[in-house]
C-alpha cells in the first residue's frame, strides 16, 4: 500500500508512490482515469434522474456499480486491483451515506422535490476519485421545461455547499502559484486545516446553514482516503467530525477515532486532496448543536434508519477471528481474496447464505458496516453534499494547476439564494478568475450503457 515519507541521513526522500509530479506521470495517468470513469458514471445518472428515465434507487445504484466495473475492465489490464472505491448511493433528503438498496422491489423511488445525494467512487491501483452531486428530483418536470430557479432555505444550502466547494479548490490551488515558498501561504496566513475551515464556516454562516459531522477536506493517498478501518499516520486537513464514531460525541478525543488530523500542516504541490462538504438546514434548538461549534450539528442528531439495514460493508485487516458459521468463513474467504480496503457492496458476494455470513463478520467487527444514517429533528433537516477529489499539480511550464477528477462539468440544480458572499477573499476565490489558480476539470463520456433496446455510443474521454 502507501509508502510513507522516511527520513535517511537527515535528508527527506521523495515518497514516489504519492507525489504528483506532471500531469503525464504513471500516478496522475491513474488519478485521471479514475476521475474519467467516475465523472462518465455521475454525469450518466444524473442525466437519468433529471430527465425523469430512472427514478428507482436500486436501479440506480446498481446501474452505477455496474457501469464503474464495465468502464475500468477496459483499461489498465495488467493492474490488479481496479474498480469501485465507493459503491453507488443515493441518499434522500435527510439522509446522509449508505442508502443503496439491495433489491428493486423494497427500493425507494425518487418524488417531485426530493434532495438527492448521488455518491460514488472509483480506482485504479488504490489512485482514487471520490465523488457526490447533490440535485433535485423533479421527475414530473423536464430541466428545460422549469421557468424559475427554486428559492428558500434548500437553495441555500445548495449554494453554500456548491461554493465552499469552489472555494476550497481555489484556496489550495494557491499552494501552485507560490512554488517556490515552501510555507504554502496565500495573503498573510498558510494554507492548511485551520484556514479551511474558517473559508468553509464563513460560508456556512453567511447562507445560514449548519455543517454536517463526517465532512473533511483533507490530504489522501495511494488506497489511502479516509476509511474508518483503517489506520492512518500523516494525515493534514480538516475534519468536522466522523459520522460512524460509535460514541457519537462532540469531543474529537473522545469514541474510536482511527486518525488524527493535523490541521497546521501547509498543502503542497504535488499532493492529492479530497473535498467533502455536506451540509444541512437547521431550525432546531441549539441542544442540536456542536456545543463546541455552534456552526455544526451535533453527531447525536445522526441515527441509524430504524429499518434500513446495512448493504455496504469494509473488511478490517486489523481483525482475525476463526469463525464457526459456514457461511461467515466462506464470505470472509471471498473478501480477503479481493484484498481491497475498499467498502464492498453484498449484493456482489456470490457465497451462499451471504446475509447470514455478512451479519456475523459485522458482529465479530471483522467487517465494518456503513450504516444507513439520518440526520434527526422537527422540522426534518434536509441535507445537501459535495464531494471530489483534486491533485495540486506542479509544472516545469507555468504556475502548475488544480486537475478536479469529478463533479466540474456538471452544473448544480437551478436555485437561487437571497444570500450573497461579502468577504473580499472569498469572493476572489469564487470570481471567474479564481485568484489566478488555473484550474482544470477532468470530462466524462458518454457511457455503452446495455439496455433491453441496445446500446448507447461510446466517445472518447478526454480532459478539458
Amino acid at each position: 500500500m502507501s509508502l510513507q515519507e522516511i527520513v535517511i541521513d537527515g535528508e527527506e526522500t521523495v515518497d514516489t508512490k504519492n507525489t504528483l509530479t506532471s500531469l503525464d506521470s504513471p500516478i496522475s495517468l491513474k488519478y485521471v482515469a479514475a476521475g474519467r470513469i467516475a465523472q462518465s458514471v455521475l454525469s450518466y445518472l444524473v442525466r437519468e434522474i433529471a430527465q425523469r428515465r430512472m427514478t428507482n434507487v436500486y436501479d440506480i445504484c446498481h446501474t452505477g456499480d455496474s457501469l464503474i466495473e464495465q468502464e475500468t475492465s477496459k483499461i489498465y489490464k495488467n493492474v490488479d486491483e481496479k474498480g469501485i472505491a465507493g459503491p453507488t448511493t443515493v441518499d434522500i433528503n435527510n439522509c446522509v451515506q449508505g442508502y443503496s438498496p439491495v433489491n428493486r422491489e423494497t427500493a425507494y423511488v425518487l418524488s417531485n422535490g426530493d434532495i438527492v445525494k448521488i455518491s460514488l467512487g472509483v480506482h485504479f491501483d488504490g489512485y482514487t476519485s471520490l465523488v457526490s452531486h447533490t440535485l433535485i428530483a423533479l421527475p414530473t418536470i423536464a430541466p428545460i421545461d422549469q421557468v424559475a430557479p427554486t428559492t428558500g432555505i434548500l437553495a441555500d444550502e445548495i449554494c453554500a455547499t456548491h461554493l465552499a466547494t469552489e472555494a476550497v479548490m481555489s484556496l489550495l490551488g494557491t499552494v501552485l502559484y507560490r512554488y517556490e515558498n515552501p510555507s504554502g501561504y496565500y495573503g498573510n496566513r498558510p494554507v492548511n486545516g485551520e484556514r479551511i475551515r474558517d473559508l468553509v464556516e464563513s460560508i456556512a454562516k453567511t447562507f445560514q446553514v449548519k455543517i454536517v459531522p463526517g465532512s473533511a477536506v483533507r490530504r489522501v493517498k495511494r488506497f489511502l482516503v479516509g476509511q474508518d478501518t483503517v489506520h492512518e499516520v500523516d494525515v493534514k486537513g480538516y475534519a468536522w467530525g466522523s459520522i460512524s464514531i460509535e460514541a457519537m460525541t462532540d469531543d474529537p478525543d473522545e469514541g474510536d477515532l482511527k486518525k488524527m488530523i493535523d490541521t497546521e500542516a501547509a498543502a503542497e504541490p504535488g499532493e492529492a486532496w479530497l473535498v467533502d462538504i455536506i451540509m444541512c438546514t437547521f431550525s432546531g434548538s441549539e441542544s442540536a448543536l456542536n456545543k463546541k461549534n455552534p456552526l455544526q450539528v451535533s453527531r447525536r442528531t445522526l441515527k441509524p434508519h430504524g429499518d434500513l439495514k446495512p448493504t455496504i460493508f469494509t473488511r478490517d485487516y486489523n481483525r482475525n477471528l476463526s469463525m464457526k458459521l459456514k457461511s461467515a468463513r466462506g464470505v470472509l474467504i471471498e473478501v480477503d481474496n479481493r484484498k481491497s480496503v475498499y467498502p464492498f457492496h453484498m449484493n456482489n458476494l456470490s457465497t451462499p447464505g451471504a446475509p447470514l455470513g455478512i451479519a456475523a463478520l459485522a458482529n465479530a467487527n471483522i467487517v465494518a458496516p456503513t450504516k444507513v444514517m439520518m440526520i434527526q429533528g422537527s422540522p426534518s433537516p434536509i441535507a445537501t453534499r459535495v464531494r471530489t477529489t483534486v491533485l495540486l499539480m506542479p509544472s516545469a511550464k507555468h504556475v502548475g494547476e488544480v486537475v478536479r477528477l469529478g463533479g466540474g462539468s456538471i452544473k448544480p440544480s437551478w436555485v437561487h439564494s437571497e444570500f450573497e458572499v461579502t468577504d473580499e477573499e472569498i469572493i476572489e476565490l469564487l470570481s471567474e478568475k479564481k485568484a489566478g489558480v488555473r484550474v482544470r476539470n477532468v470530462q466524462g463520456s458518454d457511457l455503452n450503457v446495455v439496455t433491453e433496446n441496445g446500446a448507447a455510443d461510446v466517445q472518447e474521454m478526454e480532459v478539458e
